[in-house]
């Protein structure tokens, strides 16, 4: 592993607090370990495992022949999830998947100036995604997924309401969560009746894969997606059990779910934590890299982000983590020569939401 020095800055635009304003932010921080005791994303739930002969992806493999729209859901807060769908990503591509639709990405309405634009809609052949790209993108472990979709080929897809303004409507919370989802699936359906051949995988959080009619009468993305285009999706659950055993599997719909909601629930095994960063980096090739002491801050938080040699520093950094003094925490990187960047956050004393 070999390092330069790039950029000893006070602060990013994109990073205006410090990182432990909330959970979500701690997350794209990379300090998932200071969140896994208190969030529920976390804790275990208990679900009975489904028994099957076959491994994980090899079942979503098959399930996924039988269909031309496969959904995938996260938590916003744990990387692990990003992981998993680079696999699913990975495994898809072969049968013929195209398009990746990410609900994260930007989609800025008609009128907004060209120079205004995310960097993926002005600049797509860029082996990277940058930071004004998505409001989770800045993550990562996200950010590895956009490299690794690129690399493979995937057209990225934006696909949000970009007609509603939830906050300014004096609508109810149902009403918003509506308008959002037929908003949403009435972009992806415009997308795919230009496009009949393209098979497409979606990447949403929560409730948006759910493909059936919740208990509160309301209905989500993917159920919506489903009734507009008469395509039966492959919706896989992530976020719905956890915790299960020390491998992952394939867990049975818990009685609390609708019948169908999901067809197939994803259950990852209990988070741990190597010098603070998740396991599961290593475990798919990362090597735990010491941050020097040189560089490590005397008060406050500090950033470091590692790119690769010659990369602009616009670009979602293959490892981005926060630090404070007296912390030993690994930056988590694939063999390769990187750029260093370490940014100081300034402390204040209001809470924002990511």
């Amino acid at each position: 592993m070999e390092f330069k020095l790039e950029a000893l800055g006070r602060i990013d635009p994109k990073h205006p607090v410090a990182p432990d304003s909330d959970t979500q932010t701690l997350s794209m921080f990379g300090r998932e370990d200071l969140i896994a005791a208190s969030s529920d994303d976390y804790k275990s739930t208990g679900c009975a495992p489904l028994p099957l002969a076959t491994s994980v992806m090899a079942e979503i493999v098959r399930r996924a022949r039988q269909t031309s729209i496969v959904v995938v859901n996260e938590s916003h807060e744990r990387s692990q999830h990003r992981g998993f769908a680079a696999d699913v990503a990975q495994r898809l591509r072969p049968l013929g998947y195209d398009t990746l639709a990410l609900e994260t990405l930007s989609n800025p309405p008609a009128d907004v100036p060209a120079q205004y634009l995310p960097g993926f809609i002005t600049h797509p052949d860029l082996p990277y995604l940058e930071d004004n790209d998505g409001q989770y993108l800045s993550e990562a472990g996200y950010g590895r997924l956009g490299r690794q979709a690129k690399a493979l080929g995937y057209r990225l897809l934006r696909y949000e309401d970009n007609t509603h303004n939830e906050q300014a409507k004096p609508v109810s919370p149902a009403q918003q969560i509506a308008l959002r989802e037929e908003a949403q699936a009435g972009n992806l359906t415009s997308f795919l009746k230009t496009r009949p051949t393209t098979k497409l995988l979606v990447y949403v959080g929560f409730s948006h894969a759910a493909e059936v009619q919740r208990a509160d009468g309301s209905v989500w993305m993917a159920a919506r997606l489903k009734e507009k285009t008469g395509v039966d999706p492959l919706t896989i659950s992530q976020t719905t059990c956890r915790g299960g055993s020390g491998t992952i599997h394939l867990s049975t719909l818990p009685s609390d779910q609708p019948a169908g909601a999901f067809d197939l629930v994803v259950d990852h095994p209990r988070e741990r934590f190597t010098r603070g960063r998740p396991a599961w980096r290593q475990e798919k090739g990362d090597q735990a890299i010491d941050i020097p002491r040189t560089l490590r801050p005397a008060k406050g938080w500090r950033v470091i982000e590692a790119r690769p040699v010659g990369e602009a520093v616009t670009s979602v950094p293959v490892d981005r983590v926060a630090i404070r003094p007296g912390e030993n925490v690994a930056l988590m990187l694939p063999p390769g020569r990187y750029s260093l960047r370490i940014i100081d956050v300034r402390e204040i004393g209001d809470k924002q939401k990511s």
